[in-house]
């Protein structure tokens, strides 16, 4: 779709929704008659049924948007913390466009990853169209977890699902709600390097140790007296590049009203997120960031007393501007790059640079221009629903078909810039004039649904009963640039025909059957569909005689529930495996004379005409109680056994010959629970509540037919997805241990990973072979992904004033220090030294230096250590922690004052985001435990006003 069509159709969307709202406004002036009065009662919904949130007999969490808004930020997924039982929630870059959360639902439960499914307002769609949905656009978020809830999706269920609903209007009259909001975000943590008389001082001690331990330092005592007084040469890159703090902005308008024929919701909204970097945004310059524009539309109608229609239009600009370089590159320049290699300019003003290094962080976002893209999104959804009482009451049926694209242009000015060192120019680089370039959209997706349904609710004495069925067909056509190694095979086709049963007796025992028969076009024609089962009961004990008289038991619901679901996702991006596939593998000759050289052709890999969905067999028992009127808890234990996964088939022996195939082998058991708490009570004029919420889940690899490794000690089958393996590091080596030609005793194992000297890695000989290598590995760590997430909330409101604390952290999971490599391992390809380098083993007497008693750090060196930096239980830390994820003091404005100047509410409120961290990660080694590496998650501090009239 080239940038011409797509700002027409962005042109016509912004049209539709201006002219929503006029005509839902003028409607709802008008007055009807008794006889036209929509009279369905409002309840809870889940996603196929419309049935009490009592009555439901499935696993699902769910979150108000008006919760999630009080956490600004740009990306939705990083208001997501602590929120929803079940959901783990990792931060991620804190860069502006680029910052989403990585989200998880029940943990684990397949080595292939896979993808949780999306869908808004019952339409399946993409991760890029959820991540910037404005909370004042959102009714809930809810979590499907449990089989009941999830069968019905078929293949998109097997690894839960997030279930948005937008917000739509209702009978009131007209009513404009505006929010507001405004503050600045700083960075979490930045983990800074030692200085110039550091790093000089460390530097002396590493190429003194690659010097045959004999003491020769590169820098004499004046170097480092200069970089005592600052006379020397003493950069601080990240006080050069970053701002000490950023604005972020954003402001909502909602037009809320409608009567018995037509309700209509529209909101639009701006938001402004600033990046940290200290540069100007101009013509030539640019700072990161993003700006967005969202429009949104809900109108409902109904015609008579037989036809109820929705019209719902969502839509959104983003701008995304950023220096002419790479956000990753700069980060690792910002920490690698010694703060007295050169000053930031040379006296004459140009720009310094050097071979080793080349980008000067400041002139990297000062010298080289900008990039910028342009993404529109619109999603547009069209309802229809016939009551079909005239033929049997009860009975209905729905129509709907849904539309949603996605498409991105770049505009660039850019140049480059010539490195010297006071005059002489250090590389090849030259100053070049700015250059335009404009690819008019490059990037787009589309995702089309078309859906029926057919219905039934009736009662009788005791029994309720609520039917559907419907059918959905989804496409959804990706292009190559962003397909992954899928590449050209853009195009994703599912079919769904589904049915759900919800039953309940006397209003106490209930019963839910799901079933799907789901297929996909990834699959070979002949074997695309499965058939997808669950059920669901449920018991309402409280209503039970044994339990009614027991005056502090409120409500006391017993679920459990039993299914399949499925998985279609691709295998390593990879689309129809059932298919060969061939590639350039070579060169081969023919001819009599001068060989001709042919290029060759051959399978990438094996196919499989049997490769299938792998499956989910789910299990969920939950309790769920109310006591002393203002206690809820709520208990689920699941078990999640994940069976014929993708899996390259590594237990066909070496003489087959080729790649082997994929077939569906692997196997996963994932189990764990949840438990929510929640208390609310009033005194007087004083309400409180306070809760917590914890997740568990733990996974275990049954079989994966893994290529048999050199040791049983670290065969991944037996163990948790993600576990570390390496060696068991138990010290280093002392100067006793080596003979007077500087060889290791014979007594001592000898490495593999070259010769060592007094102070490298010392690691256990595991086999006791006399050698270390491959045999000798470990299990060393957890997982990256917690085994338990957990939250606590506090919240109080006293004459108007309220508060609200959220704290959220995570359990149970190791990070390897070498994943921050640029931040942990000194003078590595001419990198930096940091604070933790200062606890290195180092022994030369006669300069007072002796730390082989307390050292927690390998000897230094100048060149990479192949023995030291070998993946080992000396690098592995705990990334356990406790962050304050929200804190919120609030004012609602007296009635009396407000009735003045004719509005309706008022609330007046300041807000702190992610301001306290507590970890031993950062105490210990300055990382922030989400975040390791790049640009730093964010902090920020905020004053809002939201107002209706």
């Amino acid at each position: 779709m080239n940038k011409k069509k797509t700002d027409k159709l962005w042109t016509r969307a912004c049209f539709f929704v201006g002219f929503s709202a006029i005509a839902g406004t003028l409607f709802a002036q008008s007055t009807l008659p008794d006889s036209l009065r929509n009279n369905d009662n409002q309840q809870v919904k889940n996603h196929l049924l419309a049935i009490p949130l009592t009555e439901q007999t499935g696993a699902v969490s769910s979150v108000s948007g008006s919760e999630l808004y009080k956490t600004p930020t740009a990306n939705l997924s990083n208001t997501l913390y602590g929120l929803l039982p079940g959901l783990t929630v990792i931060q991620g870059s804190g860069e502006p466009g680029y910052d989403g959360a990585s989200l998880f639902i029940r943990g684990m439960s397949s080595y292939n990853g896979g993808n949780y499914t999306i869908f808004v307002d019952g339409f399946q769609t993409t991760w890029t169209y959820f991540q910037y949905l404005s909370p004042t656009e959102i009714e809930t978020v809810n979590v499907l977890k449990d089989a009941v809830s999830l069968a019905s999706l078929g293949m998109k269920g097997a690894n839960g699902a997030i279930w948005v609903t937008t917000k739509r209007g209702s009978e009131q009259q007209p009513t404009v709600r505006v929010q507001t909001r405004t503050g600045f975000q700083r960075p979490i943590h930045i983990n800074k390097p030692l200085d110039s008389y550091g790093y000089a001082t460390l530097y002396n001690e590493a190429y003194s140790n690659d010097n045959g331990r004999v003491w020769t330092p590169v820098y004499s005592a004046a170097d480092l007296q200069s970089y005592q007084n600052r006379s020397g040469i003493n950069v601080d890159w990240y006080d050069e590049v970053l701002k000490e703090q950023t604005p972020f902005t954003t402001t909502d308008l909602q037009f809320i009203g409608g009567n018995e024929i037509v309700r209509y919701f529209v909101t639009t909204g701006y938001m402004n997120s600033n990046g940290l970097y200290d540069v100007p945004n101009d013509d030539t310059h640019s700072n990161a960031r993003l700006q967005q524009f969202n429009l949104r539309a809900n109108v409902d109608f109904n015609a008579f007393d037989i036809v109820e229609g929705k019209i719902d239009m969502g839509g959104r600009t983003e701008d995304r501007r950023f220096p002419n370089y790479t956000g990753g590159t700069l980060w690792h320049n910002l920490a690698t790059y010694p703060s007295n290699i050169y000053p930031v300019k040379n006296s004459n003003g140009s720009w310094t640079g050097t071979l080793n290094y080349p980008d000067n962080p400041v002139a990297s976002i000062h010298a080289k221009g900008y990039n910028s893209t342009h993404d529109r999104t619109i999603q547009a959804n069209f309802t229809l629903k016939e009551k079909l009482d005239f033929i049997q009451k009860g009975l209905y049926l729905r129509q709907a078909i849904s539309f949603s694209t996605w498409s991105r242009g770049s505009y660039d000015v850019t140049r480059n810039y010539a490195r010297y060192i006071g005059t002489v120019r250090q590389t090849p680089d030259v100053d070049t004039d700015y250059i335009i370039s404009d690819d008019w959209g490059t990037n787009q997706w589309s995702y089309n649904h078309w859906f029926v349904e057919g219905g039934y609710e009736t009662s009788f004495g005791a029994n309720k009963l609520h039917a559907i069925v419907n059918f959905q067909q989804s496409i959804y056509k990706n292009d190559a640039n962003s397909n992954a190694v899928a590449d050209i095979n853009t195009v994703y086709a599912n079919q769904n025909l589904s049915a759900r049963v919800h039953y309940s007796f006397d209003n106490k025992y209930l019963a839910d059957l799901s079933l799907a028969y789901s297929g996909s076009d990834n699959f070979a024609p002949g074997n695309r569909f499965g058939f997808y089962p669950a059920v669901g009961l449920g018991w309402l004990l409280h209503k039970e005689e044994f339990l009614s008289e027991q005056a502090y038991i409120d409500f006391f619901k017993l679920r459990v529930s039993a299914g399949l679901s499925g998985y279609d996702g691709d295998v390593g991006s990879r689309r129809y495996l059932y298919q060969r596939y061939y590639s350039g593998l070579g060169s081969y000759p023919t001819g009599n004379g001068e060989p001709q050289w042919n290029q060759g052709q051959g399978e990438l890999y094996t196919p499989n005409p049997q490769i299938f969905a792998e499956k989910s067999m789910k299990y969920n028992l939950d309790i769920d109680l109310t006591l002393f009127k203002g206690l809820d808890i709520s208990i689920d234990a699941f078990v999640d056994n994940r069976s014929g996964i993708p899996t390259t088939d590594n237990s066909l022996s070496a003489l087959f010959g080729t790649i082997p195939p994929v077939a569906n082998i692997g196997k996963v058991n994932n189990k764990g629970g949840e438990l929510t708490v929640q208390y609310r009570g009033k005194s007087n004029e004083f309400g409180y509540r306070i809760g917590a919420m914890a997740s568990y889940a733990v996974n275990r690899i049954e079989y994966m037919a893994e290529v048999t490794p050199a040791t049983p000690n670290i065969t991944q089958t037996g163990r948790t997805i993600g576990t570390r393996f390496g060696y068991d590091a138990i010290g280093f080596y002392d100067v006793n241990d080596f003979d007077g030609s500087g060889q290791l005793l014979s007594n001592i194992a000898a490495p593999s990973f070259g010769a060592v000297q007094p102070g490298d890695v010392r690691y256990r000989d595991v086999n006791e072979d006399g050698f270390i290598d491959e045999r000798d590995k470990i299990e060393i760590g957890k997982p990256w992904l917690p085994s338990l997430t957990y939250a606590f909330n506090l919240g109080f409101d006293f004459k108007g004033f309220d508060l609200s604390i959220l704290a959220q952290g995570m359990g149970g999971r190791s990070i390897d220090l070498l994943d921050a490599a640029s931040q942990v391992l000194a003078f590595n390809n001419f990198g930096n030294a940091y604070a933790i380098a200062n606890n290195r083993w180092a022994y030369y007497p006669s300069e007072g230096i002796d730390t082989r008693n307390t050292a927690t750090y390998p000897r230094l060196s100048t060149a990479y250590n192949l023995n030291n930096y070998q993946s080992s239980s000396l690098w592995i830390k705990s990334a356990n922690f406790l962050r304050i994820r929200n804190i919120e003091l609030g004012y609602q404005l007296p009635a009396s004052l407000l009735e003045r100047v004719k509005i309706r509410d008022a609330r007046i409120y300041i807000s702190g985001v992610n301001l306290f961290t507590f970890s031993k990660l950062t105490d210990k080694y300055g990382l922030d435990p989400e975040t390791l590496s790049g640009y730093s998650g964010l902090k920020s501090y905020n004053v809002g006003l939201t107002f209706s009239f």
